[in-house]
């Protein structure tokens, strides 16, 4: 689990950038779902809407267009009995206080009731058509609108007018108010639900959203050593080498396995493992021996024996006498090397060979030479102590000038502990993407403990980007080193030699 310290905008701008075709692909997803969703199954649904006016006053003539025969006084005392009496403030009041009346009386049953009977009545042919209606009192005021959704318009039209007379009638049935006026009459206004492009872009912002937050819950977990600075901050050693991915032209096993050639072409794990190369020979004592080194991991396939064979491929570029022994007594490696599995170092530890008759001299045409692991025996850990008591290596130290030891994983094993205490240094090779802070710390802690001399560690499959650096290498594959030449110039030269052959 990563620190609280760590998650800032690069944290989230890193996962944006490494998993950004997934979150687009799934927004994509979930958009064009609920676009179709939207547009071929859900109905939709339209909204009609009626405007009413309830007064609750009580004037003192309800005809105001009766008029009183006759002239003189009596006839102006009639002039003034025609005209509507003036508002007083008990009338507000009063007016007032209907309001929240009028709200429950408009959404009570015999409201709704009644003009669904009355609808299905007078419109038997949209009985099936289900609607409902909403009553809303505009703040401080007697104007209620009434709003009605359907999926006809036709029904929602009709029933916006049929529940503004039944509840035009309820008014004057239940309360004695004969004042409720219908200002604007029924209208459809349009469809209200569902709305596809609202829906379609919340569908996309949430489906990446939750993708995105997926990925940023799995990188805080799953918190690996992808740069030095968290190796230097969790362990307290230093990062002697950063190996890079291969590309699909490589050899993946013998990424430094170079060919003889007249120009220099750029391979960036070559020179990644050169510049591990310089650092060991800092971080090693001088000696007129070998100088041994043991190279493990926390887990399998974190890029030990990858490392191993390459690094020996590397130190033999120097003209370098190297012998590599796969002490991995329980796993087979270096297949691809096109060498006899037996006889190898079990072999020669069960006393059944000869030290001499078990080393692969000279393989791939190099000074590099190898010792396999022989069959799998029954008890590993146990040849190995005879391994460590036997005092072959300080034979061979005499002949070569570097012996790396590829050692099992360290993760609840004895082997690498057994080795450790043979060699003048230990290597922790760790897969930048991939082990837990949380494993590597446990087998630091287990190699201190015997006082192991922990050169560094290495890290594989290193990534500038996912390391959270905004720089990177200036050349490319097939790049001339230091010539400034262009990939046109480079091409016109082979086009040249190609014709003078």
């Amino acid at each position: 689990m990563r620190r609280m310290e760590e998650i800032d905008f690069f944290f989230f701008w890193r996962n944006l950038r490494k998993h950004y075709l997934w979150i687009v692909l799934a927004g994509v997803l979930c958009g064009v779902s609920a676009y179709l969703v939207c547009r071929y199954l859900v109905p939709p649904t339209y909204k009609a809407e009626i405007s009413l006016f309830a007064w609750g006053g009580n004037p003192k003539y309800e005809n105001e267009n009766h008029l009183l025969p006759s002239a003189g006084p009596a006839a102006d005392d009639a002039d003034d009995a025609r005209k509507p009496r003036e508002l007083t403030q008990q009338d507000i009041i009063f007016g007032n206080l209907l309001v929240n009346d009028y709200k429950e009386l408009l959404g009570s049953r015999n409201v709704s009731n009644e003009a669904r009977r009355r609808l299905n009545l007078e419109y038997p042919e949209l009985a099936e058509v289900p609607y409902r209606f909403e009553a809303l009192v505009l703040n401080k005021t007697r104007f209620i609108k009434v709003s009605v959704f359907s999926q006809s318009t036709v029904k929602a039209e009709k029933a916006a007018q049929v529940i503004a007379e039944v509840f035009s009638e309820s008014v004057e049935k239940f309360m004695k108010i004969k004042r409720v006026q219908v200002v604007d009459s029924p209208q459809v206004l349009g469809k209200v639900s569902p709305k596809t492009a609202r829906v379609t872009v919340i569908a996309f912002l949430l489906g990446a959203g939750f993708v995105f937050g997926l990925f940023c819950l799995y990188d805080f977990f799953r918190y690996t050593l992808r740069n030095s600075d968290i190796v230097k901050a969790e362990l307290d050693l230093p990062t002697i080498g950063m190996i890079g991915t291969c590309s699909e032209k490589q050899n993946a096993n013998l990424a430094c396995l170079t060919e003889k050639s007249d120009s220099y072409c750029f391979n960036h794990i070559l020179e990644d493992f050169l510049l591990l190369q310089t650092n060991l020979q800092y971080s090693l004592p001088k000696k007129n021996r070998a100088q041994i080194l043991v190279l493990t991991s926390a887990f399998p396939k974190d890029g030990k024996s990858f490392t191993s064979l390459n690094l020996a491929l590397t130190l033999c570029g120097n003209s370098k006498r190297v012998l590599l022994i796969n002490c991995d007594l329980r796993k087979a490696e270096y297949d691809y090397l096109d060498l006899p599995r037996q006889p190898g170092l079990v072999n020669f530890l069960l006393g059944e060979k000869k030290i001499d008759e078990v080393i692969h001299k000279n393989v791939l045409g190099t000074p590099l030479s190898v010792i396999r692991s022989g069959p799998i025996p029954p008890n590993p850990t146990r040849l190995l102590e005879i391994f460590q008591t036997s005092g072959i290596l300080d034979e061979l130290a005499t002949r070569y000038d570097y012996i790396i030891l590829d050692s099992p994983p360290c993760m609840n094993m004895a082997d690498p502990l057994l080795l450790s205490k043979l060699a003048d240094g230990t290597i922790l090779v760790v897969n930048s993407r991939r082990t837990p802070v949380d494993a590597v710390r446990q087998v630091v802690d287990q190699l201190r403990k015997f006082d192991v001399n922990i050169l560094g560690v290495v890290l594989n499959r290193y990534s500038a980007q996912t390391a959270g650096y905004g720089y990177g290498y200036g050349y490319g594959y097939g790049y001339g080193y230091g010539y400034g030449e262009s990939k046109s110039s480079r091409k016109e030269k082979a086009k040249e030699k190609k014709e003078e052959a």
